[in-house]
């Protein structure tokens, strides 16, 4: 019997073994690329909004929403491809390496420090507005359903509302206008 149970124990232990040494998939460093398609998935649904608010007498402030959506998802399509173009992990582990050898005693490797921090808070600056701009995005949208579906079709309350949704959205939208140019392709 405790020949079994020993046996037993040593199968478990061999199976678990195997399974802490079986070679596994390295995890990216940096997070995974943003589906476009969810965007896409918003912008559908504005359309259909719009479209559905067609008769509405606000028809004229959905439509200027509905194309003031479109120009952010363009701005977030921008920022996406900025941010394809800065190496963020590599960038990372240059700014380490370069900190290292500046607390070395390497004091020329300052200013290379800073260019990379540089790039560094750009790629930052980026995702914060990408964020800021996909947010909203969903809000605009879900602010032209909820107008869709009030009950104040004929009142000034649904005009007021699409007007500000459209002034919202373009008050974040100059965030995009006014980033700086992605810094210079090519190893950090």
């Amino acid at each position: 019997m405790a020949l079994l149970v020993a046996i037993a124990l040593l199968a478990a232990a061999a199976g678990s073994l195997l399974v802490l040494t079986r070679r596994r998939p390295v995890a990216r460093a940096s997070p995974p690329a943003r589906d476009p398609s969810n965007d896409v998935h918003w912008l559908d649904r504005a359309q259909l909004t719009v479209d559905q608010l067609r008769d509405h007498p606000h028809a004229d402030d959905a439509a200027g929403v509905l194309a003031e959506l479109r120009a952010a998802a363009a701005d977030i399509d921008a920022v996406n491809r900025a941010l394809a173009v800065l190496p963020v992990s590599r960038l990372r582990r240059t700014r380490d390496h370069l900190a290292a050898r500046i607390e070395a005693g390497e004091t020329e490797l300052t200013s290379a420090h800073r260019a990379v921090s540089d790039r560094l808070a750009t790629a930052e600056r980026l995702r914060a507005t990408r964020d800021a701009l996909t947010t909203r995005v969903h809000a605009c949208v879900i602010g032209l359903e909820r107008v869709r579906d009030s009950g104040h079709s004929a009142g000034t309350v649904s005009g007021v509302e699409l007007v500000e949704l459209r002034a919202n959205l373009t008050e974040v939208r100059v965030l995009a206008r006014e980033l700086p140019e992605v810094p210079a392709r090519g190893r950090p």
